[in-house]
């Protein structure tokens, strides 16, 4: 129903009041499917992304009903967390964080890089709060859970290449956690982010060295960054 709807209201003009009414008495029906059990749940989690990529004011003020529950299965937490993004925005962005960071302390370990990811995401979508995404993960990395601090040094590469020569301050914090790198992409990105910023680094070529050793063995990803 509520798809006949959207797509009737593509033929009506842009922003009528009829339009705006139409969109405020669609989000409660679709709320309320989000307190079924967790296979009708995730059926219309995935139905809700797509409306959401439409029609984003549907559900801009919905933001706490997709934080995710302890209890809630992998599937739904994954999804949930993919319509958080999608909602983020510089209203929301410190609330979306603080569950960020609360997900990434959690046990599930797919589930946790994910989390890592997300925030990553915020930074790139919201730009005044990139500083508060990498604050985030900094903290993230000092608390030396390894699956974290790889996936924050691959997040944190991606914010360097969206906004250069920003937030190098956290660079020293990344080099402290080299030697704990042995994931490809990891270790990757954090040859990247020396190589990039080796103006900075008073011992890059030293840093640099250390992945030379072993150059023969690494994974290919490595070996061409």
């Amino acid at each position: 129903a509520v798809k006949v709807i959207m797509k009737l209201l593509e033929m009506v003009e842009g922003n009528s009041e009829f339009v705006q009414s139409t969109t405020k008495k669609l989000a409660p029906p679709l709320v309320t499917l989000l307190s079924a059990e967790p296979e009708i749940q995730y059926v219309a989690l995935r139905n809700i992304n797509l409306i959401v990529q439409k029609r984003i004011e549907i559900l801009r003020q919905e933001m706490k009903v997709f934080f995710v529950k302890y209890n809630d299965p992998i599937y739904v937490k994954l999804e949930k967390l993919d319509i958080m993004i999608r909602l983020t925005s510089h209203q929301n962005i410190g609330q979306v964080l603080a569950e960020l960071k609360e997900y990434a302390k959690e046990v599930d370990v797919d589930f946790v890089r994910k989390s890592v990811r997300a925030i990553g995401r915020c930074a790139i979508k919201v730009e005044s709060a990139a500083e508060k995404c990498v604050n985030t993960l900094k903290d993230l990395i000092l608390t030396k859970v390894n699956y974290v601090v790889q996936e924050a040094i691959v997040v944190i590469k991606d914010i360097f290449r969206k906004y250069p020569n920003r937030y190098e301050a956290i660079i020293s914090t990344l080099c402290e956690n080299l030697d704990t790198l042995d994931e490809p992409e990891a270790r990757a990105s954090m040859i990247w982010i020396v190589g990039e910023y080796a103006e900075r680094i008073d011992n890059a070529d030293d840093l640099l060295e250390s992945f030379l050793d072993g150059f023969a063995d690494e994974n290919t990803q490595v070996q061409l960054q």
